[in-house]
């Protein structure tokens, strides 16, 4: 099999190969919306695929057992999705260097977030701890000194310095957020959003 066959044939997602992409029709412009349907639909299964579902099956698994204690492994594929949800807002095609800026403007923005902040907190602030002691933390060294995580509360609490969090509810919200983009981006009206999408997917299919 030549290189150019085996790039064609890899998987974007559990039911989407790099070659589905490229034989897609999508102009912004000039959009066909059958075809931008599609497109959507690869990037609707390839983040739930590899993010949302896995962390739903720990929520469950982890709903039956006597500790709860895969918390902090859900978080951080939320965290995941959470900065690919922005990427693909913003078109970045490289994360390296990106990745708290894209945080505070997703976290800064989102109203679950916001609702959880006291009268006169500025959100770029405890975006900015929520990803230092969240994403960094856990994705650098699978612990965090001053953040908990659990499954009752408010979706996330700040309080002298420490950051509490419930899994369950921040996924719900996180999944919903997805699914807002998904529709916004189904509207053929939204020419800017789905060029900045076509960019930054066109780059994850190599092209």
């Amino acid at each position: 099999m030549s290189e150019t066959t085996k790039s064609r044939s890899l998987q974007i997602s559990p039911k989407y190969t790099v070659a589905f992409w490229r034989g897609l029709e999508l102009d912004p412009d000039n959009p066909k919306q059958e075809e931008w349907l599609k497109a959507v639909d690869v990037l609707r299964d390839r983040i739930q695929g590899r993010f949302i579902k896995p962390a739903e099956t720990l929520i469950d698994v982890d709903r039956a057992n006597h500790q709860q204690t895969y918390g902090f492994a859900i978080l951080a594929l939320d965290c995941l999705v959470l900065e690919t949800i922005q990427g693909f807002r913003e078109g970045v095609t490289n994360h390296t260097r990106q990745s708290g800026r894209l945080f505070r403007e997703f976290l800064s923005g989102w109203k679950p977030f916001i609702d959880c902040l006291g009268a006169g907190v500025v959100a770029t602030k405890k975006a900015d701890e929520f990803y230092s002691q969240g994403r960094c933390a856990l994705h650098h060294s699978g612990a965090t000194e001053k953040m908990t995580v659990g499954v009752s509360g408010p979706m996330m609490r700040f309080d002298e310095g420490q950051i509490s969090v419930n899994r369950t509810l921040f996924h719900k919200e996180l999944e919903s957020e997805f699914d807002r983009y998904l529709e916004t981006l189904a509207d053929p009206l939204s020419v800017d959003l789905r060029k900045k999408f076509l960019l930054k997917m066109s780059t994850i299919c190599g092209l």
